[in-house]
């Protein structure tokens, strides 16, 4: 058997298992005798996006293009790490080049309906959804992309039922650990999220569903964040006609709190209390999605430092 051969099985073996770390000290032993294979950039950028190493991983995703510009697995692989870099649009324009070269790829399609869903256009990730459910019934990844649009919802049950289903095809699946976690953490169980978002974690150390677990669960645990969360959960429950009416019904109480306050003869310093109150839940519901996304981010950080967590 050749150097190469017995690298680039080497590689693949080790990618299945998780070692990301050797896997790629293989791929480049793989590169030394090819350089000009696809192949080994691909699996190399899928080794180093699962270490959380994305500029590196988007330079071999960028390699193996260029070495087969007509591959779609390639312009996939560099969708899925301009995700990582929230360059959604970049992102998408990728996942539908993959998608105009293999129409028939179930993962180009559920990639895209990923895309989507996160972007805000559901109509059009439900579309894209149903027809990676039609190429790959069975497939995990789709059940996972079927239990985050109802985690969307809001669905509790639904969310459950998706992580319970993946998890008999495979105990260890990031996403049905995610799911699963997730719905605990709507059942109000946060320790049983944190545990269920490492596991993820350690199965994918920059699975982005499970780094925002893992913070919406943090978050949860402190005053702020945990009244902006059940509130946020509220408002999904009610869906958006609902939750515009409890909103708009929020500023009416404050108002008729503040007029009260003042045709009752209390002192003016109650109405300016009841004012700074509603300013500061207006300003906690705006800025907890930031805040959000940067412990989002500062999870991130903390993997890449521990590229073996």
């Amino acid at each position: 058997m050749y150097p190469y051969d017995m690298a680039m099985r080497r590689a693949e073996a080790l990618l299945d298992i998780g070692n990301s770390a050797a896997a790629i000290d293989a791929l480049r032993d793989a590169l030394t005798a090819e350089p000009d294979d696809p192949y080994p950039h691909l699996l190399l950028a899928r080794a180093l996006r699962q270490q959380g190493r994305i500029e590196g991983a988007l330079y071999e995703a960028d390699q193996a293009i260029a070495l087969s510009p007509m591959w779609s697995a390639a312009h996939l692989e560099r969708s899925q790490t301009l995700m990582l870099k929230q360059r959604q649009r970049q992102a998408l324009q990728s996942a539908d080049h993959a998608i105009e070269l293999a129409p028939d790829s179930a993962a180009a399609h559920l990639v895209r309906a990923g895309i989507l869903r996160v972007t805000g256009r559901r109509r059009e990730s439900q579309d894209s959804l149903r027809i990676a459910q039609q190429l790959a019934p069975t497939s995990p990844e789709v059940i996972a992309e079927f239990g985050y649009s109802a985690l969307e919802d809001g669905r509790t049950a639904d969310v459950a039922a998706a992580g319970r289903e993946i998890l008999s095809l495979n105990p260890n699946h990031d996403a049905g650990l995610v799911l699963t976690g997730h719905a605990q953490l709507m059942s109000g169980n946060t320790d049983e999220a944190v545990q269920l978002a490492l596991a993820a974690l350690a199965q994918a150390p920059t699975d982005i569903n499970a780094l925002s677990l893992l913070a919406s669960a943090k978050m949860k645990g402190n005053l702020i964040g945990g009244l902006w969360w059940r509130w946020n959960s509220l408002m999904i429950r009610l869906g958006q006609t609902r939750a515009i009416f409890v909103a708009v019904a929020v500023w009416v109480i404050h108002r008729w709190a503040i007029l009260g306050s003042q045709d009752l003869g209390m002192p003016d310093e109650v109405g300016s209390i009841i004012a700074i109150l509603y300013l500061a839940f207006v300003i906690c519901i705006l800025s907890a999605g930031t805040i959000v996304n940067r412990m989002v981010a500062k999870e991130m950080a903390q993997v890449r430092l521990k590229p073996r967590f």
